[in-house]
Order: structure tokens, then C-alpha cells, then sequence
């Protein structure tokens, strides 16, 4: 797959909640498939705050015309205590660009990121199991189902995942 120059993967600062907040409505198809099918600023406040007690990096995904058109949100090392393990937690596309291998090429940007600490020996990810799109993308970019269906606190069921580096 040729990567794609152009996109611009970034920390999010305070200026940015406006253009992550329209990613995630421009995501409302996703967000349907849990416990809250709007999105909103406490959706996103949320978001951005659960990835900083988690360790993680939230980053917006920009365009070449300098638009966010995605997000992602990951914790490069140390998920759960465990120095080798990461978590990719949130990877959101908006609807009109999805299908360009944009999902695709930021997997593959972070997990080189990853890659660059040699004690990480694992990246692994949940997907909501009555989302088979996002199944057979991930499946497609390397990661295997590790678990049956699991209940999460927030109503929604779904499959671990892990890929090994």
C-alpha cells in the first residue's frame, strides 16, 4: 500500500474540540452501534480525558488542506501496567473518507511509533462485535480475534484483539 504523504497526524490541543467533535458526528454510523449513537463535547471531553489516565495519546488525523478527518486515540506502551502490551482504543474516520486506506495508513503510522520501543511486544484493540466492517479491517491489517464475546460496562459486547510485533 503507498502511503499517503499528505496526511498529517498530530496531537489534539483545547483549539481542536470543535474539529473533533465534528469527526465524531461525521462518525455518528459508529457511535450508533453503542450506548450513545450522538456525538457531543461531553462525548469527546470524555474521550480525550479517559485517554490521558490511560497513558495515551489522542491525536487528530488532518488532511492535506490542513481539515481533521479522523482521530485516534492509543496508548503506545504500559497498557495496564504491562510495559509490553499497547492499546490502539479509538481509530475514527469520517464517512466520506473512509475506503482510501486512510484507517489503514494511520495503523500503520502508529504502530511504527510503537515499534520504535523495543520492550513493546504486542499491540492490541477491542472492536464491538456487531461491527463487521471494523472486524474485517482490523482482521485485514493484522490483528486476531483473542477472546469470545465480552460484555463491557457500557452495554456494548466485544472481541479482543492482538497483533504481534
Amino acid at each position: 500500500m503507498p502511503t499517503n504523504d499528505n496526511l498529517v497526524i498530530r496531537n489534539v490541543t483545547g483549539n481542536d474540540v470543535e474539529a473533533i467533535l465534528d469527526v465524531y458526528c461525521h462518525c455518528e454510523d459508529f457511535l450508533a452501534l453503542g450506548p450513545e449513537p450522538k456525538a457531543s463535547l461531553v462525548m469527546v471531553q470524555k474521550d480525550i480525558d479517559e485517554c490521558r489516565d490511560e497513558g495515551g495519546v489522542f491525536r487528530g488525523i488532518f488532511n492535506a488542506e490542513g481539515k481533521m478527518i479522523g482521530v485516534a486515540d492509543y496508548v503506545p506502551f504500559g497498557f495496564k501496567g504491562k510495559f509490553q502490551d499497547a492499546f490502539i482504543s479509538l481509530l475514527m474516520i469520517a464517512a466520506s473518507h473512509r475506503g482510501q486506506g486512510i484507517g489503514a495508513e494511520v495503523v500503520s503510522r502508529i504502530e511504527d511509533e510503537i515499534r520504535q520501543n523495543p520492550g513493546v511486544e504486542s499491540i492490541l484493540s477491542a472492536v464491538q462485535i456487531n461491527n463487521p466492517d471494523a472486524i474485517r479491517f482490523w482482521q485485514k491489517n493484522g490483528y486476531r480475534i483473542v477472546s469470545a464475546p465480552e460484555p463491557r460496562p457500557d452495554d456494548t459486547t466485544v472481541y479482543r484483539l492482538q497483533k504481534d510485533l
